[in-house]
């Protein structure tokens, strides 16, 4: 799922809650829940080096229209704990795939690789753009909704 998906849909964690730490726990849990409904993503495998371009437009795309959203209360602690709960999966992942852990796993941790087996497993991707933006569309719509009528 796009990153900016990931911020945006966490944001009402950041509006309705108040303690950073379980706001991010939240966040970070609601990554996992999204990931697994059908979805499009950037697909670093598809590009000869790691695409760092077009994933820094995805996380400036999701901080800017966060903050379309909420304004400069996108500032404050409960909602930077949410977008990075929200992102954190992607952001280890990410770094990990970066450091060679697919690669060479023999240099991580079991508890490492497993982790980053189980968040692969649960992908629900799609190549194909309309289909795989439809639920990201829905639930950032829901998510926008949430924070505008509190």
């Amino acid at each position: 799922m796009l990153s900016a998906a990931h911020t945006i849909i966490s944001l009402p964690l950041g509006i309705y809650l108040n303690n950073p730490i379980i706001i991010f726990i939240f966040a970070f849990l609601l990554h996992f829940v999204a990931d697994a409904l059908l979805h499009w993503n950037i697909y670093p495998q598809d590009y000869p080096r790691f695409p760092y371009v077009l994933v820094a437009l995805d996380i400036l795309g999701g901080l800017v229209l966060a903050y379309l959203i909420v304004g400069k209360s996108i500032l404050t602690l409960p909602l930077l704990a949410a977008i990075a709960g929200g992102n954190m999966p992607d952001i280890l992942h990410s770094l990990w795939l970066i450091a060679g852990g697919e690669r060479h796993p023999e240099k991580w941790p079991r508890w490492v690789n497993a982790s980053f087996a189980f968040h692969h497993k649960i992908q629900r991707e799609t190549h194909n753009i309309v289909r795989g933006l439809i639920s990201q569309i829905i639930l950032a719509l829901l998510a926008i909704l949430l924070v505008l009528t509190r």
